[in-house]
Protein backbone atom coordinates (compact mmCIF):
# COMPACT_ATOMS: atom_id res chain seq x y z
CA UNK A 1 0.00 0.00 0.00
CA UNK A 2 1.33 3.43 -0.93
CA UNK A 3 1.81 6.18 1.65
CA UNK A 4 -0.97 8.26 0.05
CA UNK A 5 -3.40 5.34 0.27
CA UNK A 6 -2.46 4.67 3.90
CA UNK A 7 -2.89 8.37 4.72
CA UNK A 8 -6.33 8.44 3.08
CA UNK A 9 -7.43 5.36 5.07
CA UNK A 10 -6.15 6.86 8.32
CA UNK A 11 -7.88 10.21 7.72
CA UNK A 12 -11.15 8.47 6.81
CA UNK A 13 -10.93 6.47 10.05
CA UNK A 14 -10.20 9.61 12.08
CA UNK A 15 -13.22 11.40 10.64
CA UNK A 16 -15.52 8.39 11.17
CA UNK A 17 -14.49 8.15 14.83
CA UNK A 18 -14.07 11.80 15.84
CA UNK A 19 -16.71 13.58 13.74
CA UNK A 20 -19.40 15.26 15.81
CA UNK A 21 -21.41 16.70 12.90
CA UNK A 22 -22.33 16.14 9.27
CA UNK A 23 -21.86 18.86 6.66
CA UNK A 24 -23.68 18.85 3.35
CA UNK A 25 -21.14 19.98 0.78
CA UNK A 26 -22.59 20.06 -2.69
CA UNK A 27 -24.84 17.02 -2.67
CA UNK A 28 -22.70 14.91 -0.31
CA UNK A 29 -22.86 14.25 3.43
CA UNK A 30 -19.37 14.75 4.84
CA UNK A 31 -18.34 13.92 8.44
CA UNK A 32 -16.71 16.93 10.14
CA UNK A 33 -15.45 18.03 13.51
CA UNK A 34 -17.47 21.18 14.27
CA UNK A 35 -16.31 23.58 16.98
CA UNK A 36 -17.12 26.98 18.48
CA UNK A 37 -20.77 27.26 17.66
CA UNK A 38 -21.66 30.84 16.84
CA UNK A 39 -23.41 32.90 19.50
CA UNK A 40 -24.29 36.58 19.38
CA UNK A 41 -23.04 38.65 22.27
CA UNK A 42 -23.25 42.34 23.01
CA UNK A 43 -21.08 45.04 24.49
CA UNK A 44 -23.32 47.92 25.41
CA UNK A 45 -25.39 48.60 22.31
CA UNK A 46 -22.93 46.89 19.95
CA UNK A 47 -23.59 43.31 18.93
CA UNK A 48 -20.75 40.98 18.05
CA UNK A 49 -20.03 37.32 17.49
CA UNK A 50 -18.72 35.54 20.54
CA UNK A 51 -16.90 32.69 18.78
CA UNK A 52 -15.32 31.76 15.51
CA UNK A 53 -17.18 28.71 14.21
CA UNK A 54 -15.01 26.24 12.38
CA UNK A 55 -14.90 22.70 11.10
CA UNK A 56 -12.19 20.22 10.28
CA UNK A 57 -12.67 17.81 7.41
CA UNK A 58 -10.67 15.60 5.11
CA UNK A 59 -8.85 17.70 2.51
CA UNK A 60 -10.13 15.32 -0.16
CA UNK A 61 -13.70 16.49 0.68
CA UNK A 62 -12.90 20.20 0.16
CA UNK A 63 -14.01 21.56 -3.23
CA UNK A 64 -11.63 23.87 -5.09
CA UNK A 65 -14.12 26.77 -4.97
CA UNK A 66 -15.04 26.33 -1.30
CA UNK A 67 -14.45 29.89 0.01
CA UNK A 68 -17.63 32.02 -0.11
CA UNK A 69 -19.81 28.96 -0.70
CA UNK A 70 -22.47 27.83 1.76
CA UNK A 71 -22.60 24.55 3.66
CA UNK A 72 -25.23 22.97 5.85
CA UNK A 73 -23.86 21.67 9.18
CA UNK A 74 -26.37 19.67 11.19
CA UNK A 75 -29.22 21.62 9.62
CA UNK A 76 -27.69 25.12 10.01
CA UNK A 77 -26.50 27.12 6.99
CA UNK A 78 -23.01 28.64 7.16
CA UNK A 79 -20.88 30.61 4.71
CA UNK A 80 -17.29 29.46 4.25
CA UNK A 81 -15.21 32.50 5.15
CA UNK A 82 -11.73 31.01 4.96
CA UNK A 83 -9.90 27.79 4.26
CA UNK A 84 -6.66 27.47 6.20
CA UNK A 85 -3.62 26.16 4.33
CA UNK A 86 -3.30 22.40 4.62
CA UNK A 87 -0.06 22.81 6.58
CA UNK A 88 -2.02 24.19 9.56
CA UNK A 89 -3.19 20.67 10.50
CA UNK A 90 -2.02 17.13 10.06
CA UNK A 91 -1.56 16.28 6.40
CA UNK A 92 -4.85 15.46 4.73
CA UNK A 93 -7.07 17.51 7.08
CA UNK A 94 -8.30 21.05 6.43
CA UNK A 95 -9.52 23.72 8.86
CA UNK A 96 -12.42 25.81 7.55
CA UNK A 97 -13.59 29.03 9.25
CA UNK A 98 -17.35 29.65 9.02
CA UNK A 99 -19.70 32.56 9.54
CA UNK A 100 -23.42 33.09 9.38
CA UNK A 101 -24.56 34.22 5.93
Amino acid sequence: MSFAAAEARLNASIMRNLANAVAVIGQRDVPVIFDSEYTVGSVGVARMGAAEPQMVLATSDVPADFVDSTVLVDGVTWRVRERQPDSQLATGLTLVILEQP
